[in-house]
């Protein structure tokens, strides 16, 4: 197989570009974020929470929750309030699976509790809203922009967390229909056994740990994928 080497110095056009990213605290969103501040970006983050680490750059952090349209609104009026418009959007954010339908849960009366729908609510709601919002102010803008979404490989086939691949296969379609409708750059980028995904899973791949996609190279392949 062909292999395809990505480095730092070959996203320097991103110094000076403003740049949303939903989950920007952890994980993927997280070395995506200091990755783009390193190139010089001017960085807003959108998460539940602030990174434990201090960033350093023009980093901006305003609290967000996906699952609710004010703060997504917050997030990006806030946004264009700081710099006057938005160049590039991170769709990020997103959790882990959340409910197992074959193995239900009983309440005090003895009926099934209903499943969580959590994840629906953050990784698949949150991410269609995050990505509409970005294509209404990208559209108004002359220079256009673009917008990245983190996938899975999960959507692409049969996954046992059945909330966490169908909601990876829906965006997928979804954003798949939206690139053809809009003179945008939309790119979908689909990661293998990120340490987060392998720490949640009840029944982790027998693959070893060391094997997962660092943080930093999925960052880059993020980044990339909006050139």
């Amino acid at each position: 197989m062909t292999e395809f080497t990505i480095e730092d110095k070959d996203l320097t056009s991103l110094e000076g570009k403003v740049i949303i990213v939903t989950g920007g605290s952890s994980g993927i969103g997280l070395a995506t974020v200091e990755l783009l501040l390193s190139l010089g970006a001017l960085v807003v983050c959108g998460d539940v929470q602030a990174p434990e680490k201090e960033m350093e750059g023009a980093y901006t952090f305003i609290q967000t929750d996906v699952s609710i349209w004010k703060e997504l609104l917050a997030l990006f009026n806030g946004t264009k309030n700081i710099y006057g418009h938005i160049d590039h959007v991170f769709v990020n954010a997103g959790i882990g699976p959340r409910a197992d339908y074959l193995s239900m849960q009983l309440d005090e009366n003895g009926d099934a509790v209903e499943p969580s729908g959590q994840l629906f609510d953050v990784s698949l709601k949150g991410a269609v809203n995050t990505a509409a919002l970005a294509i209404f102010h990208l559209r108004r803008q002359e220079e256009g922009g673009s917008i990245v979404i983190t996938g899975s490989a999960t959507g692409l086939q049969r996954f046992r967390a059945v909330d966490y691949g169908k909601q990876m296969k829906t965006i997928m379609n979804c954003f798949q229909l939206a690139k053809s409708a809009y003179q945008l750059r939309l790119s979908t980028v689909s990661s293998v056994s990120g340490e987060l995904l392998l720490r949640g899973l009840k029944q982790p791949s027998s693959r070893p740990r060391s094997e997962s996609i660092p943080w930093h190279q999925a960052g880059q392949i993020a980044i990339y994928s909006r050139l």
